[in-house]
Parts: C-alpha cells; sequence; structure tokens
C-alpha cells in the first residue's frame, strides 16, 4: 500500500473537507498521513480508514519547546516515510503577509522528496490573489519542483501554463456523486452560504453593505413565504459570527422563519441540507459548485476573482451580485431568475476527474510494478 503524505488547510472548512473525503474514497487502497498535528480532527478522521496524521504526543511538544528534537519540520524523515507529496486545496496559493515563511517551509518538504526521487502533486488550487512579480516567481521556481500541478481555473493555468507539468481541470468537487441527495427534495426554503468578508483581504469596507443587503433579502424571501436557513461553512473564519449580527438585525416575526446550521465536520448532514432548498444565496466558493450539482438554484455572492474565475470556465456568470452591487442581493427580478439558475454539469464533472489523473497514473504504475 502506497503512503502518500498530504498537505492541506483544515479548519471544518466545508470545502476543504470535501477534498479529503473525495480522496480518501477514491483510493481506498492508498494511505493518506494529513499534515496535521491538532486532535480536534480525529472523530472526522476516524471515519476513513486510510486516513491518519501525523503523530505528535507530548514527548515531540516537550522536545519542540525544549529544542532537543523536531517533530513539526523533520522533512526529512517524512519524506523517508512516504512514496510521494500531494498538496491538495483551493486558495493556497495567496500573497499574503506570511508568505516568506510559508514559501521556505513549502520548499523546504519539496526538496526532501525531490531529493528521493519521490513525485510532488499539486491538486485542487487556484493561483493569487497577488500583488508582486516576486511572488509570481518564487512560484513559477516552486512548481518547476513538482511533478503535477493542475489547476482549477483556466485563469490560474495561463499564468504558469509554459511549464509542462501545468495542467488545468475543474474543481475536485464537481465530480461528487450527489444522486442519493437530490432525492430529498424539496422544501420551501432558502439557504444562504454567509462568510464574514472582513476575513477576506481588502473587503472589510463592505462589511456594513453586506450585512445589510442579506438582512433585506432575508426579509423579502420571508415575506413571499420561503423559510431562510444561514449557513456557516467555516465557524474559524468568522461566518458563524456574521449569522448572529445578521439575525440581530431581524425582527422577532421574521426571525420565526430563520433557522441556522453551522458545520461542525458532518459532511452528510450538510449536503443534504443544501439538497432540501430550493435556491442557495452562496458567498462560499463550494456553496455554489455544490448548489449547481445538486440542481437547486443559486444566487453567487462573488467575493474573490477566484468564483468568477471557476464560474466564467463552465459558462456560467449570468446571474453574479459582485461586491460593488450588494444591492442586487434582494431585487426582485435577480432573485427570480436565481431560482431558475442551473445548468448541466455532466461534461464538467467528468472532466473534473482528470485532477486525479497524474496521481493515479503513479499509483497504478506502483501496483505494477509491486505484482513484476
Amino acid at each position: 500500500m502506497k503512503k502518500i503524505f498530504v498537505d492541506i488547510y483544515l479548519q471544518f472548512n466545508l470545502g476543504d473537507d470535501l477534498f479529503l473525503d473525495i480522496l480518501a474514497k477514491k483510493y481506498p487502497n492508498c494511505e493518506f498521513t494529513i499534515n496535521y498535528l491538532g486532535k480536534n480532527y480525529d472523530s472526522f478522521i476516524s471515519r476513513y480508514s486510510n486516513i491518519n496524521r501525523r503523530k505528535y504526543t507530548l514527548f515531540n511538544k516537550i522536545g519542540q519547546r525544549l529544542k532537543i528534537s523536531d517533530s513539526i519540520t523533520n522533512y526529512d524523515e517524512v519524506a523517508e516515510e512516504h512514496d510521494a507529496l500531494l498538496f491538495i486545496g483551493g486558495s493556497i496559493f495567496r500573497e499574503e503577509e506570511y508568505h516568506h515563511s510559508l514559501y521556505q517551509d513549502r520548499t523546504k518538504i519539496v526538496r526532501e522528496f525531490k531529493k528521493r526521487d519521490k513525485p510532488i502533486f499539486i491538486l485542487g488550487a487556484n493561483f493569487g490573489p497577488f500583488e508582486t512579480e516576486q511572488f509570481l516567481n518564487d512560484y513559477k521556481k516552486f512548481f518547476e519542483l513538482c511533478d503535477d500541478v493542475c489547476f482549477r481555473d483556466l485563469y490560474s493555468y495561463e499564468l504558469f501554463k509554459n511549464l509542462s507539468q501545468v495542467r488545468y481541470a475543474p474543481d475536485i468537487v464537481f465530480q461528487m456523486n450527489v444522486d442519493k441527495y437530490k432525492e430529498l427534495r424539496n422544501k420551501n426554503s432558502v439557504g444562504f452560504s454567509i462568510i464574514d468578508v472582513r476575513h477576506k483581504k481588502g473587503l472589510s469596507n463592505y462589511y456594513d453593505d453586506y450585512i445589510a443587503s442579506t438582512v433585506k433579502s432575508i426579509e423579502l424571501l420571508v415575506n413571499r413565504g420561503h423559510d431562510c436557513c444561514l449557513m456557516s461553512f467555516c465557524e474559524q473564519e468568522g461566518d458563524l459570527q456574521i449569522i448572529n449580527t445578521i439575525k440581530s438585525f431581524l425582527s422577532p416575526e421574521i426571525l420565526k422563519n430563520v433557522s441556522v446550521y453551522n458545520y461542525k465536520g458532518n459532511l452528510k448532514e450538510a449536503i443534504n441540507l443544501i439538497a432540501s432548498f430550493k435556491l442557495l444565496v452562496a458567498a462560499r466558493f463550494h456553496a455554489n459548485i455544490i448548489a449547481l450539482l445538486l440542481g437547486i438554484g443559486v444566487m453567487p455572492i462573488i467575493y474573490s476573482p477566484k468564483t468568477t474565475n471557476m464560474l466564467k470556465d463552465i459558462n456560467f456568470d449570468d446571474t453574479l451580485v459582485n461586491m460593488e452591487e450588494l444591492y442586487l442581493q434582494y431585487d426582485e427580478n435577480i432573485i427570480n431568475r436565481a431560482f431558475n439558475n442551473k445548468i448541466n454539469l455532466e461534461s464538467i464533472s467528468s472532466d473534473a476527474k482528470k485532477q486525479f489523473k497524474k496521481l493515479s497514473e503513479f499509483l497504478e504504475s506502483s501496483i505494477i510494478s509491486e505484482v513484476v
């Protein structure tokens, strides 16, 4: 059984948890070690027989503090113990203040796998936002060290298409089979995937408008006879806090028809809930994709070019609500159109499976060589 070391963002964010779920189910005969030291994901990963996390005991912690041993960046040992390295995630290449230290850490682990002639894969990501040429050039060098880099949007692909290892395929979640959820239709309810715009770089000035427009949209929909469910996809990033703020602006009468759902790791429960909506007002990136897969109406609330780029790539960018036009969130014409804002995803879902093309080839060739 091949062992893959997986670098992934784990903060009980529904989209990233879906990446891990799809990966584990796609390769049941492969063992995955997630680059995660805390214990709070143990319950989540216990559902998968082929996922483990890095072991980090009290002795490791003491050794780390006293600088006697290194159990966090001991990437030489990690590379020895695993057959390949996989970075999987969405917005994992943003230019942030901590870019230099993160880049150094990533380069360190990649070089350890490279030294041992073990493959490095990057799947499901987009590139940016970025501001400097230095950031762009740093990652050109980084991607050159990798064996396969599959972006989820054409914008990112175009930036690096001159590198032979760079490819494009639609987002990983597009390949998820949701047939069992589609049977659940359909209450007279509307979902809202809520975000904290202050958590997104450069968007703090839209905070008041986002709150106000969401409140007006809820009021309009409740007055039209709909129940509204406010969903937190990632409490760690402030979704639930904003939901509570939105609720504080709603009257007791409106609140009778408003519920809250806070995702805490139960993927099936969350998708079941979304499947019951007639419409999802979707600020989160993967809220848009899940709604499209389930065949319910969707109103994309755009806080990042990554969502616009993804929707353009699949020719689904007709009814978008940008931060500069948040008043459209409570425009009756836009809402009416959003209820029927759907698309046939058959070819896109098929193409999304290509994200794993090179990883599958590596694992299949490994099985053949082991048999021989």
